[in-house]
């Protein structure tokens, strides 16, 4: 059985049996998706493959370095390396190595500054690169934190096969409809008088190479959806799974020395802040074109 036959809403023995293996001992707290390594340029084969196992069952890993005082050069590109993942998104937020400093004013690029990732306010539920074009979608998402901020700023975290579980089960037309390939546009992003991104229309869910992919956003504005009252059930019921309360949403904040490594699982930020004339947080984000490796 393939990964392609579970999201085949024609196949419901192939989907009953992979359900019933992704709920069984799912993770339901923070704790429970942390893997504390020693070193991240040279992880252990044990470090390495409870990383890849935890990711195979939920997307999402948070791994904890032990001393982090010792890191003097941002773990995230040579980490992800290790785990079969390179192909980075030289986005234009980010720098010349495709590190993203998401605190304010990180952005790489001046225009950017003003993004949101780049300020302390509150962002919704999304997924990363939903604007990118379908042959271009983020499939890693991994995080970094050098020094967290003084108040705020936690995550939470869902599984987006949990979603599509959850959406599934409820009415499998959801599916189907959120994987029409004109459901989602992102209207065109404007330099001026000229058109520095145009249109990007794709699903929501689409399966690539065997695996699910989520591409969404929360946002009210710079979106447009199908207008069909197909699409409005269909959203309605992803904001109720999202709102909660529910066990599969993983809540926390990362500290000095913790990251997160995920398959562009749905995530939110808190608002955060920071004092007048104290340290500033330093969180770092890489993105990539491949996923992580298979145990």
């Amino acid at each position: 059985m393939t990964n392609a036959a579970v999201f085949n809403l024609g196949n419901d023995q192939a989907y009953q049996e992979w359900r019933e293996a992704k709920l069984a001992d799912y993770p339901k707290s923070l704790g429970e998706l942390v893997v504390e390594i020693q070193d991240p340029y040279a992880l252990t084969t044990s470090e390495r493959n409870a990383i890849l196992q935890l990711c195979a069952k939920t997307n999402m890993v948070v791994y904890a370095v032990k001393d982090p005082d010792k890191i003097k050069e941002n773990p995230l590109p040579a980490l992800l390396k290790q785990l079969g993942v390179s192909d980075v998104d030289y986005n234009l937020g980010a720098g010349d190595s495709g590190l993203s400093k998401l605190s304010p004013g990180g952005s790489a690029h001046g225009p950017f500054a003003n993004y949101i990732p780049y300020r302390q306010a509150q962002i919704g539920w999304h997924t990363d690169g939903y604007y990118n074009t379908n042959d271009r979608q983020v499939q890693t998402l991994s995080l970094y934190c050098e020094r967290s901020s003084h108040e705020g700023g936690e995550n939470e975290l869902l599984d987006h096969e949990i979603a599509y579980i959850q959406l599934r089960d409820e009415n499998p037309e959801f599916i189907k409809t959120f994987m029409d390939p004109d459901v989602m546009t992102i209207p065109a992003r404007m330099d001026g008088d000229k058109v520095a991104r145009p249109d990007r229309t794709g699903p929501v869910f689409s399966v690539k190479d065997g695996h699910l992919h989520m591409r969404y956003t929360a946002r009210t504005i710079s979106i447009k959806w199908k207008d069909t009252p197909e699409v409005k059930a269909a959203i309605d019921a992803l904001t109720r799974i999202m709102k909660g309360p529910s066990p599969y949403i993983i809540r926390g904040r990362l500290e000095n020395g913790l990251g997160l490594i995920s398959n562009n699982v749905l995530h939110t930020r808190e608002a955060f802040s920071d004092l007048d004339n104290g340290p500033k947080r330093e969180l770092y984000r890489l993105r990539c074109f491949d996923r992580v490796e298979s145990p």
